[in-house]
């Protein structure tokens, strides 16, 4: 039975050929999308633990000076260290005309020797004195080539020093210089350590025996190289877990998942569609074969089998475009990620799932169909079930007579009607495709306007670092003397842990006016409360933590406690943060604990304009004027756009899934018509023999096929609401919480898109229509 029910599916397969196809394209495409999000999931893993192993990342990171030989002997005889070595790190300006881009600047003593953070030669060679290599992404945002002279300068008050490009590589997990809008450079350390000035190494790299327990070995290594006299800093401890941007990628892979199952749900509708079609057309063989005595069984299995055809076919076809477009996901990601793309080894679980999907979505598509085809009696399924073409002939004459476009879209939504039930499930894959765009539009939104509102808590259009301590009035020197500049404020910023979270710390100045706290709980800083401190919400989450709760506050030689006496909704961060949330102190707080009370570094700048060559002229400004303190200046809007990019790659990725989807509703629409058009010969024979023109029969079959684009559009409008709101839920619970934003430009481009589709998927159907010679159709059986 099974053997007969195969050669029935494959004879069946090819006696419709282009409806097939559409159908079994529709099953390749949700499995396709599927695969695609399950091998970058894995494959992304995988460059995470090989660019680990085979670049030797370090597992703990630390400023140090001075970083001497020594030091590092006494290092690596420590427990659990494996590996140490040093780097001389200077964070300069790449200057290229009137460009001023932020570079890093990382010195080796030994390049063909490194045995920790091992870049990637990707052309040229490695430098000797005077030369640099850099990193190939910086390519993206300026024009580089072997041989160039480029100039650094940290600050203007510093000299220029200049560097001949003598090749280009890839900087191990780090982002692309497009994104975090920072370049790497590699130099001999010689020539970084005369740049700072430094007779030894600032930065220490360590290898741990054992990952898992390299805070504590850090912890450790902190307390023993302060006891030797040593400045440290900035103690970083490599999660296993984590790569730089995995909160940015998981959340991404999570949008693809979704958007996965849309299209394998389209997928169910389609197949669904064709096999209740094809018992419909067959429908007196099941009569037939019911009459004779054949049992509901052998007859499930003929169409079950059948339905089984379409899923390995699409599994098939699925599973290898899926590996390619996984591959392809992986290397935008890798690169943009500093990882090493693996290569791609098969794996069971990859051919098992694309077989579960397919096959599983066309028997579970075609359950509904064949029960239906198995309760109907022989008596009903031997019935002649022509459809009367007298109305349509009276409607054909009058286009005929007065040519009028009306007439026929109206005939075509009328035929919408004549097959409920495929119209329903059409629209249905309208629906979902719909709902895909719209929420796809709405998540992309509320992410950048979540960023936007941010952003708006700072009301400074830029920030300046100064190279040594300032006192804290220098604010209203600033103020005073810089026309540019309306207000001015000295922070502090470090970093901390509270118990095993690591956090950010901003010393603030109680009456700021710069930061504008969304208070959920308690209050706002105020100077009559010592150690008080306001912490975001996501932290307060994290620790447990609420107003009037008392925290151990750790920093980088010592612990604090702090009384909790507010908690705000800030969630801003930065691409590839380590750290949860925000502590907020009191400037003088801070400044007192890290040892110089009244001086700052850090100052917020609310200028007279805001706009981005305003705001640089006035930056530029003021580094010309203070070059004497080597600042460093931050515009805010630059900062900004960073978070957009971020948010542009997410968008264009989920807009790469949702086309997949729409592709999938084109071919559900275009299925349809098909089908309908086939039922229809004699109809359509009629109406040419009338004289009905190519492109009146265009209209006719547009009718129809824009009839299911707007009500699936109505349905998927109100689906995308609940859709996207889970969606944001999701994305929220990895980055940060994110408001829902709608517009009313969503439903107007849902509207074009959508209606734009219906009509490209009802070209073909029509053009198969024009095809009909009036001769053979009325011969049709």
């Amino acid at each position: 039975m099974v053997s007969l029910a195969l050669k029935k599916a494959w004879r069946d397969f090819r006696a419709r050929p282009l409806r097939s196809l559409l159908t079994a394209i529709g099953i390749t495409l949700g499995v396709s999308v599927l695969i695609a999000v399950l091998v970058t999931g894995r494959l992304l893993v995988e460059a995470q633990r090989a660019t680990y192993a085979q670049t030797y990342q370090p597992d703990i990171t630390a400023y140090a000076y001075p970083a001497t030989p020594a030091l590092l002997s006494v290092v690596a005889r420590r427990e659990n260290v494996a590996g140490v070595e040093s780097r001389a790190v200077q964070f300069t300006r790449l200057i290229v005309g009137s460009r001023r881009l932020y570079a890093q600047l990382t010195g080796v003593d030994d390049f063909s020797h490194m045995q920790l953070d091992v870049p990637t030669l990707i052309t040229g060679r490695w430098p000797e004195h005077g030369e640099v290599v850099v990193d190939i992404t910086a390519r993206a945002l300026i024009s580089l080539h072997l041989g160039d002279l480029i100039a650094l300068q940290p600050t203007p008050g510093d000299p220029i020093t200049y560097a001949r490009v003598v090749g280009f590589v890839r900087a191990p997990a780090t982002l692309a210089a497009s994104i975090g809008n920072q370049i790497i450079l590699y130099a001999p350390a010689r020539d970084v350590r005369a740049n700072l000035g430094i007779a030894s190494d600032n930065t220490l790299l360590i290898r741990t025996v054992q990952p898992s327990l390299a805070g504590t070995t850090a912890q450790e290594l902190q307390r023993f190289v302060a006891r030797r006299g040593i400045s440290t800093g900035g103690w970083t401890v490599r999660d296993p877990r984590e790569l730089t941007g995995s909160r940015e990628l998981q959340t991404l892979l999570a949008l693809l998942r979704a958007f996965s199952l849309l299209a394998l749900g389209i997928s169910v509708f389609l197949v669904a569609n064709t096999i209740a079609a094809i018992l419909l057309e067959e429908r007196h063989v099941l009569g037939v074969l019911k009459a004779i005595g054949a049992s509901h069984h052998a007859i499930a299995i003929m169409v079950l089998v059948q339905a089984a055809l379409f899923g390995l076919l699409g599994a098939i076809a699925g599973l290898g475009s899926g590996i390619l477009l996984g591959r392809a996901i992986t290397g935008y990601l890798a690169n943009l990620a500093g990882l090493l793309l693996p290569a791609y080894h098969f794996q069971i679980v990859d051919g098992a799932l694309a077989l579960a999907a397919g096959i599983g979505v066309s028997l579970l598509a075609a359950a509904l169909p064949c029960w239906q085809a198995l309760r109907t009696p022989s008596a009903l399924l031997l019935r002649e079930t022509q459809q009367s073409t007298g109305r349509s002939l009276s409607i054909g004459t009058q286009i005929r007579a007065h040519e009028r476009t009306f007439f026929l879209l109206v005939l075509g939504a009328r035929n919408l009607f004549r097959r409920l039930g495929r119209a329903t499930i059409t629209a249905l894959i309208v629906a979902t495709a719909a709902a895909a765009f719209a929420s796809s539009q709405t998540v992309s939104l509320s992410i950048d306007r979540t960023i936007a509102g941010l952003y708006d808590r700072y009301r400074a259009e830029g920030w300046v670092l100064f190279g040594q301590l300032a006192p804290t009035s220098f604010a209203t020197q600033l103020e005073r003397t810089d026309p540019d500049i309306l207000h001015a404020e000295a922070w502090e910023r470090t970093s901390g842990a509270i118990g095993s979270v690591a956090t950010d710390i901003w010393g603030v100045p109680a009456e700021t006016t710069i930061y504008q706290p969304h208070l959920v709980a308690g209050t706002w800083l105020r100077p009559a409360l010592p150690m008080a401190a306001v912490l975001t919400q996501n932290l307060a989450q994290r620790v447990g933590a609420q107003v009037g709760s008392v925290v151990r506050l750790d920093m980088d030689r010592q612990s604090v406690l702090i009384q909790v006496v507010g908690i705000v909704d800030d969630d801003s961060t930065y691409l590839g943060a380590t750290t949860v949330g925000k502590v907020f102190l009191r400037a003088n707080d801070l400044e007192r604990l890290q040892g110089h009370g009244g001086h700052a570094r850090l100052f917020g700048l609310q200028l007279l304009s805001s706009a981005p060559h305003a705001v640089d002229t006035a930056l530029e400004g003021l580094e010309q004027q203070y070059r004497s303190l080597r600042p460093i200046t931050l515009a805010i809007y630059q900062d900004q756009e960073v978070a957009k990019q971020v948010i542009a790659i997410l968008a264009l990725l989920l807009r790469a899934m949702v086309l997949i989807v729409l592709v999938i509703g084109i071919a559900g629409i275009a299925n349809t018509l098909l089908l309908n058009l086939t039922e229809r010969r004699r109809e359509v024979g009629i109406l040419r023999a009338l004289g009905a023109s190519t492109g009146q029969l265009l209209l006719l079959i547009t009718g129809e096929g824009l009839g299911m684009g707007i009500i699936g559009l109505t349905l998927g409008l109100a689906a995308s609401y609940p859709i996207a709101q889970a969606l944001i839920a999701q994305a929220g619970e990895r980055l940060f919480r994110i408001h829902l934003a709608l517009s009313f430009a969503t439903p107007l481009l849902a509207c074009a898109l959508t209606l734009t589709a219906a009509a490209l998927a009802s070209i073909g159907p029509g053009f198969v229509a024009a095809r009909l010679r009036p001769v053979e159709v009325l011969r049709y059986e």
